[in-house]
């Protein structure tokens, strides 16, 4: 086998996998085939922190100084990648004191299975309470992990809501109950007045609910929720503590699908809350928004050509 021919093998024996029977004719997905989609967004992200010292009856809010992204994605089949920018032209980009913000995701889907990994990297945040505000340039988190979820209907599309790569047809929802794992790190050991570094690992199971609710032929409003708990485990400078935590996320999508042109928003927020028995209690909140506008056109013939031939010779 050729170079060309094992490379096609490596990304196409995936995309095979994630192809069922039950989705090749479904009266209530429309699947776009040997389609690319090209795609213009604009995206703001976070991942913002409270921290709640009850003997001091004080709240704390880490804010990081966000960052609003310009980007352009491509995706064909099952395979994707999308680059963006911070214009200055953005109110929020202009005043960002050596900020940084990069945010990371990708979703696959193995049949009904839906695989979700997110990174998200922030510098610069502020400290935030009644009559105070301190920003800190060299304060930085990380997070990284992500979620397994099973869509138990069938008839319902979770790339419809999100993705674009389908077409919900006929109103649906689907139970997708869901494991999600995620490391975080707040790290200060380069601002002068905070040193130090904390992290806490999170492990939680969530019963949730998607609904695609089609009220015009090619309009489309999107949403699900989800509530949960799981066990989190946090290191404070050595200081180690396992407790319960517990977990609740909303999304709700508005958009705009024909056979070419798409477009819309999605937004999505997940809430986290660690309770401990020190005095002080950390919540951890992600928002992500999205406004985009995307054309899909016919794959050239080589690659569908070389595609189909990979199924064939590997009876996916």
């Amino acid at each position: 086998m050729g170079i060309n021919r094992y490379i096609a093998a490596m990304l196409f024996t995936g995309s095979g996998c994630f192809a069922q029977t039950d989705s090749l004719s479904n009266p209530y997905i429309q699947k776009f085939e040997d389609k690319i989609s090209t795609q213009l967004f604009i995206l703001n992200t976070s991942n913002q922190f409270t921290l709640d010292y009850s003997q001091e009856n004080l709240t704390v809010d880490l804010v990081p100084n966000q960052k609003t992204t310009l980007g352009v994605s491509v995706q064909y089949d099952f395979i994707s990648f999308s680059f963006g920018i911070a214009p200055k032209f953005f109110a929020e980009n202009k005043d960002n004191k050596g900020s940084k913000m990069t945010a990371y995701s990708m979703t696959l889907f193995p049949g009904r299975w839906m695989q979700h990994f997110d990174l998200i990297y922030q510098k610069g945040i502020s400290l935030e309470a009644p009559q105070a505000s301190i920003y800190y340039s060299g304060l930085k988190t990380f997070k990284v992990g992500g979620s397994t979820s099973y869509v138990f209907n069938k008839n319902y599309s979770f790339r419809a809501l999100a993705f674009q790569s389908e077409r919900q047809l006929k109103s649906a929802g689907s139970f997708a109950p869901q494991l999600s794992y995620y490391y975080t790190e707040l790290n200060g050991n380069k601002t002068e007045d905070l040193k130090g570094k904390s992290y806490f690992i999170d492990v939680a199971l969530s019963p949730a609910y998607n609904y695609n609710w089609v009220i015009a032929k090619k309009f489309l409003v999107g949403a699900g929720f989800s509530l949960g708990g799981g066990i989190t485990y946090m290191n404070d400078e050595g200081d180690d503590e396992t407790h319960f935590l517990s977990t609740a996320s909303l999304s709700i999508s508005l958009g705009y699908n024909s056979d070419t042109f798409y477009g819309g928003l999605y937004t999505k927020g997940t809430a986290s809350n660690h309770s401990t028995e020190s005095k002080v209690e950390m919540n951890d909140a992600v928002s992500f928004g999205t406004i985009f506008f995307g054309y899909r056109f016919n794959a050239p013939d080589v690659l569908t050509r070389e595609k189909n031939k990979i199924k064939t010779k590997y009876n996916l």
